[in-house]
């Protein structure tokens, strides 16, 4: 009778690993959540595109998926749900170590599913790299600036964005940003070599800063159908490469791809409200302690977010981002208990976060200038301001809002940061009617306009004193009779 039970147990328990095989369900593991990097010419330093290429290299994608090192997503998804979140269920990675324990059950091929695949479009405007740039990094990550001058004699509402990398096998991430022609002048003389090094940020502050983000085949990061940007006239790109370590020299040429459109649908703009310039005491990161940063700022308008990025360095450790509603009820917008410099991106939340007017959003970053952090650059630990170098720091979380979808007037956004006045800065009305521009500050712990007036249809602009000149986080509200039209925030350094 033992015998018969035990000869049952081996029965089924054989019949159960027959189940998992790799076409049948490892395949759409490894489709959804690797081969957006670990495909022939791309950054992963090996494919996972063919049953032979995942076998090869189980046991150690087993152990990195164990340890949470692999899909590099570093937000908890437990709290929010993001559009571009990468992260195996706990039943994903019981499913590959069942599949390794007994014996890598290849199954049967027709469950295959097709590989990625990349759509080649026709585009209305196309800027490459003027010449290839030389990767050097063999052993390391490297990071580098080129500036893109446009020929473009008038602004442009931009309804897609496509980033182009030259090299995928070196290319982990792009960030454009924009600026006024010739801002980076003096940043990119300094540097021999094609473009200019920049570790953590550009060196100076752009217009548009983190205007359009790009990681490897993801889509999420892409302009839906409603969403449109804005390129200002008389503008250069700032396009900052992440390149990954490789083994030997590469080279590189990327491109930016864009199609225009006549009028805008509804216009995104991130922004820096939280930010190391708006603390009330300097940053300042003292040797052999650990700290934490805390900011905050009160939305004087309801609205909506797309996406949140963070920014820091290597002496941070974790973020935390909530918002407190006016009924005193929260929600978390971003959660980080492992920052990692190397795998900072943009965080594109599912369904558009949407906030009454009155919230207050809160920002804590916590930083580790201790030997215990192993990330820290210095040895021993030295004190760090902020700054765009290794051995600096950085406190800084961008917000994308999404403007109202108004069929009667709208605001260009030629600049998020503020340096200095531009003459160009207008705003359109449509529709006949009685519409009221608002300037809020948003510096104080109540919201408080600075001042208002009132326009009809037609195009206007903004003077230079119509502009504040006080360090701080400000919004432009067009409103009319019955609603709100458009939203322009925008920073003072």
């Amino acid at each position: 009778m033992r015998w018969l039970i035990c000869l049952f147990f081996v029965c089924y328990t054989s019949h159960s690993w027959s189940q998992i095989t790799y076409f049948k369900d490892i395949a759409p593991i490894i489709k959804n959540n690797c081969q957006n990097c670990h495909r022939n010419g791309d950054i992963g330093p090996m494919p996972f595109t063919s049953y032979k290429e995942v076998a090869s290299y189980a046991s150690m994608i087993k152990f990195v998926t164990d340890a949470k090192l692999m899909p590099p997503f570093k937000a908890d998804i437990h709290k929010v749900t993001y559009a571009n979140e990468r992260a195996l269920s706990e039943q994903e990675k019981e499913t590959i170590a069942e599949w390794i324990t007994n014996g890598l059950n290849k199954g049967d091929s027709i469950a295959a599913l097709p590989p990625i695949q990349i759509a080649n479009n026709k585009y209305d405007y196309t800027i490459c790299m003027s010449e290839p740039f030389e990767h050097y990094g063999i052993y390391y990550d490297q990071y580098q600036v080129f500036v893109l001058s446009l020929d473009m004699i008038e602004g442009k509402f931009v309804k897609d964005v496509f980033f182009d990398p030259g090299n995928g096998e070196i290319v982990r991430s792009a960030n454009i940003s924009i600026a006024k022609k010739g801002a980076s002048l003096a940043m990119n003389s300094w540097d021999p070599r094609y473009g200019y090094f920049a570790y953590g940020n550009l060196g100076f502050k752009p217009a548009l800063p983190n205007w359009f983000s790009w990681m490897p085949h993801t889509p999420e990061l892409e302009l839906l159908k409603d969403e449109s940007l804005y390129i200002p006239s008389d503008s250069e790109l700032l396009l900052h490469i992440h390149y990954g370590p490789y083994g030997e020299i590469q080279k590189d040429s990327s491109c930016i791809h864009f199609n225009f459109e006549n009028a805008p649908n509804t216009l995104l703009q991130n922004v820096p409200l939280i930010s190391s310039e708006f603390l009330t005491d300097t940053f300042l990161l003292e040797a052999d302690l650990k700290k934490r940063v805390t900011s905050s700022f009160i939305l004087p308008i309801a609205t909506k977010i797309r996406s949140i990025t963070p920014l820091a360095h290597l002496l941070c450790r974790s973020w935390e981002v909530f918002a407190v509603l006016p009924d005193r009820s929260s929600l978390t917008l971003l959660s980080i208990n492992d920052w990692d410099f190397h795998w900072k991106e943009k965080y594109v939340f599912e369904n558009r976060i949407e906030l009454p007017e009155g919230t207050k959003i809160y920002a804590t970053a916590t930083y580790d200038n201790t030997i215990e952090n192993p990330y820290n650059p210095s040895n021993p630990p030295h004190s760090m301001k902020v700054g765009p170098h290794m051995y600096d720091e950085n406190y800084e979380c961008y917000f994308e809002f999404v403007s109202p979808s108004s069929q009667n007037g709208y605001i260009l956004k030629p600049f998020t940061l503020l340096e200095e006045i531009h003459s160009d800065v207008s705003f359109v009305i449509t529709t006949s009617g009685n519409y009221e521009l608002q300037l809020y500050t948003m510096n104080t712990g109540t919201n408080k306009v600075l001042s208002s007036k009132y326009y009809n249809v037609g195009k206007h602009s903004l003077i230079s004193s119509d502009f504040p000149s006080q360090k701080g986080r400000y919004c432009i509200i067009l409103k009319s009779a019955d609603d709100v039209e458009d939203v322009w925030w925008f920073v003072v350094y």
